[in-house]
């Protein structure tokens, strides 16, 4: 798998969305808490290499939440490259309030995107990805959560493969397959991309 690293900003201070002008705080979340498989698994194995010797453990970093910066955008291109296709989110500079960038330590682990416009009362969520390796913690729960609730009183859709386990994520709030589109990811992905390429547009009613 792919790793960009992107600098964490310790002194950032509050911000205005071009697009809804409200203050939005530096982070959305930040937590100690998370033991995402592969930084637990290098604890405890440096725990043992270092056992009764002089060198120290491996420390667990804390999983924080922010909104999607400038300082963001070159590690979330080549991160959302690699695992979908090739992509430029710059537009969703303009509307921070509807995107999450999620860091372990200087590493970009995690990014979900919505655009809030696509219709007059629908918003629509193009991006939401947690890198494998930190996958099953609870990460992409929280980000949806969050996109969820930035955007009230609208309907929200996405599109998901029809073999995506992550189908029972959008489920489990709320989502149900509105429409089965037959070869939807054809035009994005390459002849032997071994995934289906049929998607379930699913809807989010508000």
């Amino acid at each position: 798998g792919v790793y960009q690293s992107s600098h964490i900003n310790e002194e950032a201070k509050p911000f205005t969305s071009p697009y809804t002008s409200r203050v939005l705080k530096p982070f959305i979340f930040q937590s100690a808490d998370f033991l995402p498989p592969k930084p637990k698994l290098l604890k405890e194995l440096t725990e043992k290499v270092t056992h009764n010797n002089h060198f120290n453990s491996y420390t667990i970093q804390p999983v924080v939440f922010c909104y999607f910066g400038k300082h963001h955008l070159l590690s979330v291109n080549a991160l959302i490259s690699y695992f979908f296709w090739p992509v430029n989110l710059k537009e969703y500079l303009q509307y921070p309030d509807f995107t999450v960038v999620v860091q372990y330590g200087r590493l970009v682990i995690g990014c979900a995107f919505m655009t809030p416009d696509v219709k007059v009362s629908e918003a629509y969520i193009p991006f939401l990805l947690v890198h494998p390796d930190f996958q099953h913690c609870g990460i992409g729960k929280i980000m949806l959560y969050h996109l969820i609730q930035s955007c009230q009183g609208k309907d929200i859709t996405l599109h998901v493969s029809v073999d995506n386990p992550a189908m029972l994520l959008y489920q489990q709030f709320g989502f149900k397959v509105d429409q089965f589109c037959v070869n939807f990811y054809e035009k994005y992905y390459p002849p032997s991309y071994h995934h289906s390429k049929h998607a379930f547009l699913m809807r989010l009613r508000r």
